[in-house]
């Protein structure tokens, strides 16, 4: 990730992959990841990697052991990439669909507003074998929205497959300001099994298009893929983009081999679409490169061939928005709008900030904002400590904000040993005065205790973690880190019997 001048680029690492209910067991997932066998042979390491399943194993025993730990798939992925400093910002997961990004560490204090979402479409929406899980997120101040979907099968199913994506764009709700919806967003990626197969199922047998794969015909193919069709017919997928494959078709293969099953007729069905609203802001240009996208036959353990693809997304300044020329516009602006206040019903300052706004949005990477902890001289096990953290000047507490415990070096923002919910401004607005309300916007140093019931097990080190959040299956975002501490456990004093 580069970062000059306000202008900044990021680079995602997209994995889709219908794993056909079979577990990681004997196979190595550096190659799929794009990574060398060990960690200092690596370069050019993306900043996110995202990482979309279909059919997860969710038998019951399995969706049991998931509410504890993280499923099988999961693990195995965290296994490679925390090795190389990447932590899970967030998993979702209904049935067998399963949406993991992974950030290296560095960026996590510049990730804010997460929330997650999901839609089932099977038996008409009330089963989950089929639907979308996505996760949205602001990265640097840019918005991104990233949907894991599965498609209703089968050649004939076409009509259905449209269905499941317009129910999925329409029931999918954020709780964002403008960023509701997911094609509201700076950035989408939509992959996943999105089933789509080749059109001329009466003239175009199993056997011919295998026939066509092995002459390296797949230009022609392409050209009787159904989402290629229904893009151009604007039917689905419309407001999205993909390079066309240059990879066989992924579906179907005998397990354990590179041979297609010749009970399905081969199909695309495993892709990655993006868009880029890239006229969002009066002050930047959005961009998006995808640098790769291919297919990764080598792995066998399932009926699908995962798909990856690379993107270097971009913001860029617009020149004529130097910051001088921003803010003498908008100050001449917001002049106007003061001197016709009298004269108009522009009566409060928030009336002119709403004017600006609705004037067209300005890109701002708010994610300088953050919490500073004060460093913990000593944490005593057993016993109440108090932390004392500073909160920006601007800062927005939101309604359920908490500070977590982690071990040093955590690999997963999940993994938290222990919390507590901060006294929050907004909890305390009825009970102040508008002096004390003035003070409270301010930076200004918080305490917060936590109780002797706290058990960390000596020997090793922790951090402590803000998270603002508006509450459970809410949005939230890390804006806190604090310095690594130990944790001790005081001597007991001698009892009276004891002293000589």
């Amino acid at each position: 990730m580069s970062h000059c001048d306000n202008n900044w680029n990021v680079k995602i690492y997209i994995v889709t992959w219908n794993v056909s209910t079979k577990f990681p067991e004997n196979i190595s997932l550096n190659k799929l990841l794009g990574l060398e066998n060990r960690p200092e042979q690596d370069s050019h390491l993306p900043d996110f990697f995202v990482i979309g399943l279909q059919e997860v194993n969710a038998q019951p025993q399995n969706t049991l052991y998931n509410l504890f730990k993280d499923d099988l798939w999961t693990q195995k992925f965290k296994e490679v990439l925390k090795e190389r400093d990447y932590v899970v910002i967030k998993t979702e997961q209904m049935q067998g669909l399963l949406l993991s990004v992974f950030a290296r560490r560095k960026h996590l204090l510049h990730l804010r507003q997460v929330e997650t979402e999901y839609t089932r479409t099977g038996l008409g929406g009330i089963w989950g074998n089929k639907g979308a899980v996505s996760i949205r997120m602001n990265v640097y101040g840019s918005s991104i929205c990233l949907v894991n979907a599965h498609l209703a099968a089968h050649d004939h199913m076409l009509e259905e497959r449209i269905n499941d994506y317009e129910r999925i764009v329409q029931e999918q709700k954020f709780h964002v300001k403008a960023k509701e919806t997911i094609f509201d967003h700076d950035y989408v990626f939509w992959f996943g099994d999105l089933n789509f197969r080749l059109t001329g199922e009466a003239t175009t047998s199993a056997d011919e298009i295998r026939a066509m794969v092995a002459r390296d015909e797949l230009k022609q193919l392409i050209e009787k893929d159904q989402l290629l069709l229904v893009r151009r017919e604007g039917r689905a997928f419309a407001q999205l983009q993909e390079r066309l494959p240059q990879f066989p078709p992924t579906f179907k293969f005998e397990h354990g081999s590179n041979e297609y099953d010749m009970k399905r007729r081969p199909a695309w069905t495993d892709r990655i679409l993006y868009a880029v609203n890239e006229n969002n802001y009066r002050n930047v240009r959005l961009t998006a490169e995808q640098t790769s996208y291919k297919s990764h036959p080598s792995y066998s353990i399932s009926d699908h061939k995962p798909v990856t693809s690379e993107f270097t997304l971009k913001v860029n300044r617009k020149p004529q928005y130097s910051g001088e020329h921003f803010r003498k516009q908008h100050n001449n602006r917001l002049s106007y709008k003061l001197a016709m206040a009298n004269n108009t019903d522009v009566h409060s300052f928030d009336d002119l900030v709403t004017d600006l706004i609705d004037y067209g949005q300005v890109y701002e990477d708010t994610t300088e904002r953050t919490v500073s902890f004060k460093p913990i001289e000593l944490w005593l096990v057993g016993e109440p400590n108090t932390i004392e953290y500073v909160i920006p000047n601007g800062f927005e507490e939101g309604n359920a904000d908490w500070i977590g415990i982690y071990r040093e070096n955590f690999t997963s923002l999940s993994e938290y040993l222990a919390y507590e919910y901060t006294e929050t401004y907004k909890d305390k607005q009825h009970q102040l005065n508008e002096q004390q309300l003035q003070h409270m916007q301010n930076t200004r140093t918080v305490q917060l205790t936590f109780s002797e019931n706290v058990s960390l097990p000596l020997g090793t080190r922790y951090q402590l973690l803000y998270f603002q959040s508006t509450g459970t299956r809410g949005v939230t975002g890390l804006v806190g880190i604090s310095p690594a501490f130990a944790v001790e456990k005081r001597c007991p004093s001698p009892s009276f019997d004891e002293i000589d």
